[in-house]
């Protein structure tokens, strides 16, 4: 099974590119935690699709420290792939300046992808062992259908600052029926509260909530350039708006095209949004690496 890891965002509210900070005991970031665990669960090749402008921090910061046994490959998004002449033309007409999103990415990858199953996650958060446990033993046991590692809203959302956050309808068999994207969860008053169009409301903390920690099979890209396709169709698309990857999910079970199975992810997922994180990312690192369940350094194999 390969692992795809989208380390392509441009970390605005994390203020740099928050892919490369150094989180672990030894400077590690968090997604060598990722790809420990990853490993550990049967995922043997990883491919990591980043931008080319952050290429040159990526291999001293990330590559230089991984492991001579672990076979990865690069994949490259840019806000000019998979847009013809008239698409790339109105979307400079509009002034786009934002990267097209993870939708995007994700099929930007396909080439090196393949034709077996694999699991996508983003660069930037914790997901835990059992999660990576869970999804490859789905994808092992079962790889027709799609899975997603499920996590409770209140194990999800920082002490401090919003996030973003996916939060699912799962049927009482498991398997996703519906997601619904929150741009901007926080806590106040001992309650997690989003803002939507309609105004501020209450979620509960027993929210099952994707973070983007997907397990796929390659029907998943003709899905996915079907769902770009309508996405690209919308004048209304081009100036700001993203393709999410969750957009390709719901796509495809509007269309009855898959089941997506809902797989329990760790207690407790952390991750760089807002710089505040930082400290707090550092610390519980810290106690899993004194609790021996990392070791220091993480990477000892050269």
């Amino acid at each position: 099974m390969k692992l795809l890891v989208l380390a392509a965002g441009i970390g605005s509210r994390f203020g740099g590119v928050k892919q490369v900070a150094g989180v672990g005991p030894r400077g590690e970031t968090l997604l060598e935690y990722s790809l420990y665990d990853a490993r550990r669960a049967g995922f043997g090749e990883v491919v990591f699709l980043i931008r080319p402008d952050i290429e040159a921090d990526f291999k001293a910061t990330i590559a230089a420290r991984l492991p001579s046994s672990l076979r990865y490959s690069l994949a490259y998004q840019t806000r000019e792939m998979l847009l013809d002449d008239a698409q790339r033309a109105s979307a400079s007409a509009c002034g786009r300046a934002k990267p097209w999103g993870t939708g995007h990415a994700l099929l930007c990858a396909r080439g090196a992808i393949g034709e077996g199953p694999f699991a996508v996650l983003n660069a930037d958060d914790y997901y835990g062992r059992a999660a990576f446990e869970g999804l490859g033993a789905r994808l092992s046991r079962i790889p027709g259908e799609f899975c997603f590692a499920a996590y409770r809203l209140d194990d999800v959302v920082p002490s401090q600052g919003s996030v973003s956050r996916a939060i699912c309808e799962v049927d009482p068999e498991g398997y996703l029926e519906r997601i619904v994207e929150h741009k901007r969860v926080w806590r106040e008053a001992g309650r997690l509260v989003s803002r939507l169009e309609g105004g501020d409301v209450e979620l509960s903390p027993e929210a099952p909530v994707s973070m983007n920690l997907w397990g796929f099979n390659a029907s998943v890209f003709e899905g996915g350039a079907r769902a770009w396709s309508a996405f690209l169709g919308n004048p209304e698309n081009y100036a700001s708006r993203e393709f999410y990857l969750p957009d390709i999910v719901q796509a495809m079970m509007a269309a009855r095209a898959i089941r997506v199975r809902a797989v329990a992810g760790s207690v407790r997922s952390f991750g760089l949004t807002n710089p505040e994180d930082l400290a707090e990312t550092r610390r519980r690192l810290a106690a899993l690496v004194e609790g021996g369940f990392y070791p220091s350094p993480l990477w000892e194999e050269k």
